[in-house]
């Protein structure tokens, strides 16, 4: 016998979790079946990289209990992949050969580890960490290595390389731009933490392409650009990410770099929604916890007959890495004047970004706690006038 749901979610990752809560907020009734291609219910994906040095289990990552479902009368259906959906009969098949029937669906498929075409990767202890899965195979892995080379020095390379130093290890940071975190920093201020990071016995290579992982069956080392070659019993590639769009890829949904979608999280298709890694909003794909949370809430309203509207967030960064404290937000890159403060003694150095007088970016180093007065300020496009009345420690 069929399966029939009014709301299908295909993924449980926080888009469709947040979709499932806010679709039971106001269906009381309606049946709502969320199927995972994952072994465990809805956990906390941004804690697996502290999971490389704290321990972990999927009972700790767990955004709700299995209780919750219950009450909620939420059925999930784990470690099954959906294989294809029928858009013209509504139903998906499951690899079980299983079909369900849906009167509304969200796809929320989210993305997969993006590793470059480098020679090689394939060998033994080369790793991608988007899964608990994929966390614990990587800690079994670690037991018997000493240098983990990391390949990206984004934030998320970075938060990975500083776990991997607290495990104990040898841990060197490839990064291709000349220096760490380009879209955040300026060179300036990229280089101080090069240096702190340097000081807290992280090696960081900047300019630097993977040419080859080098090793027999199990990668040994890698060759980078300008033949040289530095060794490694295990990589981790942190290099971003790519929308899961294998489900899509023959339908009439519409996609580019992800499903793209409108400002209530709809497709092209009438009944047809998708939130998080996997969707694409004003030609960008975010891969944020927050946007998919904030998306799944939106999808989950218009679902049930609600009229939400999807607000992109005003983005910025933020990194915490032993004493290490920096916040980056807006534009640093189109700028006409800067304005700055340093206080060498305590290792700060503030900077903020301007155009025709408007305040449009701003990076803090070394002390971040007055990040919420930026944000808005950048958010709201505040005179700089008006921010440095407030704060006349700028020059």
């Amino acid at each position: 016998m069929m399966e029939k749901a009014k709301y299908l979610i295909i993924g449980n990752g926080i888009g469709g979790l947040s979709a499932a809560r806010e679709i039971r907020n106001h269906d009381k009734e309606g049946t709502i079946i969320l199927v995972s291609s994952e072994p465990y219910l809805t956990y906390y994906r941004p804690k697996l990289t502290e999971g490389i040095f704290k321990d972990y289990t999927a009972d700790n990552l767990l955004v709700n209990d299995e209780n919750w479902y219950r009450e909620k009368n939420i059925n999930t259906i784990l470690r099954i992949i959906v294989e294809k959906i029928d858009l013209d009969k509504q139903l998906v098949q499951l690899d079980d050969s299983r079909e369900i029937e849906y009167e509304k669906l969200l796809i929320a498929t989210g993305s997969r580890p993006f590793i470059p075409p480098i020679k090689g990767k394939y060998k033994q202890g080369v790793f991608a960490l988007r899964t608990l899965q994929g966390l614990y195979e990587f800690k079994d892995y670690l037991r018997s290595c000493n240098t983990v080379t990391v390949i990206g020095g984004g934030l998320l390379g970075l938060e990975a390389a500083w776990a991997l130093k607290q495990l104990g290890k040898e841990v060197n940071v490839i990064e291709f731009a000349p220096y760490l975190l380009p879209k955040q920093l300026d060179m300036e201020l990229a280089h101080q933490l090069e240096e702190r990071l340097n000081a807290l016995g992280l090696n960081i290579y900047t300019s630097s392409q993977v040419e080859e992982i080098l090793g027999e069956e199990r990668a040994n080392g890698i060759r980078l650009n300008g033949d040289r070659e530095i060794a490694a019993d295990a990589i981790l590639v942190s290099a971003g990410i790519r929308p899961n769009l294998g489900l899509v890829m023959d339908t009439p949904i519409e996609y580019n770099k992800g499903i793209k979608v409108d400002r209530q999280m709809r497709t092209n298709i009438e009944n047809v929604y998708a939130v998080g890694d996997v969707v694409e909003i004003d030609g960008m794909v975010l891969g944020l916890w927050t946007a998919a949370n904030e998306q799944g809430k939106i999808a989950g309203a218009n679902m049930v007959g609600q009229e939400m509207e999807y607000k992109q967030p005003k983005i910025f960064t933020r990194l915490d890495i032993g004493d290490i404290k920096v916040y980056s937000a807006g534009n640093i890159n189109e700028y006409d004047r800067i304005y700055e403060y340093k206080d060498d003694s305590k290792g700060i150095h503030h900077k903020i970004f301007t155009r025709d007088g408007i305040t449009t970016g701003a990076i803090l180093f070394g002390e971040i706690k007055n990040m919420n007065k930026f944000n808005t300020a950048i958010a709201s496009q505040l005179p700089v006038k008006e921010l440095l009345k407030e704060d006349d420690r700028f020059k």
